[in-house]
């Protein structure tokens, strides 16, 4: 998919996956919705920081380990945040852009995922439009195999570590 950003006149690539994820809404938005828990399950995402009140607006510095192994930190802010339903992230440095829909499905959540950036952040050492979507389709569906991992886990209970 290729579009133009209207702000910027920046051509973009995005993606956009729905899965469901066998746990409770609050337990994904608990994930998903707390941006410092993200290095827990997100992939690449190294460190969280600077982010005391989750709230729309907010800004924080995030640490990401990127292809070849380099890191870098780069600024985020939570752009749209709806409490148990939808939070979308913005890189003020690059302008990548995450967004998270979820939905209640019974004792389940309904996630869609859409991960968006400009073709031409080679200083990244990225991609271009060609390879772009590729990429994205590879972090969309890595970020929802993190997550899927990150909510069994926290529905394991917990062994009981006293011995009568």
């Amino acid at each position: 998919m290729r579009s133009v950003c209207a702000c910027q006149n920046i051509p973009v690539s995005s993606y956009r996956e729905q899965a469901l994820i066998e746990a409770p809404v609050a337990e994904v938005w608990d994930l998903v919705g707390d941006p410092n828990r993200h290095p827990e399950w997100w992939p690449n995402v190294l460190e969280v920081d600077g982010l005391p009140a989750i709230e729309q607006d907010a800004k924080y510095r995030q640490v990401t380990q990127v292809a070849g192994g380099a890191k870098f930190e780069s600024t985020f802010q939570i752009e749209k945040l709806d409490e148990l339903h939808e939070i979308r992230l913005v890189c003020t440095d690059w302008g990548t852009k995450a967004r998270w829909l979820l939905t209640e499905a019974q004792d389940a959540t309904f996630a869609e995922i859409e991960i968006t950036f400009a073709s031409d952040i080679g200083a990244l050492g990225l991609l271009r439009a060609p390879l772009a979507r590729r990429y994205l389709r590879t972090w969309v569906q890595a970020s929802l195999d993190g997550l899927r991992a990150a909510a069994a886990a926290e529905r394991q209970p917990v062994e009981n570590t006293v011995q009568a």
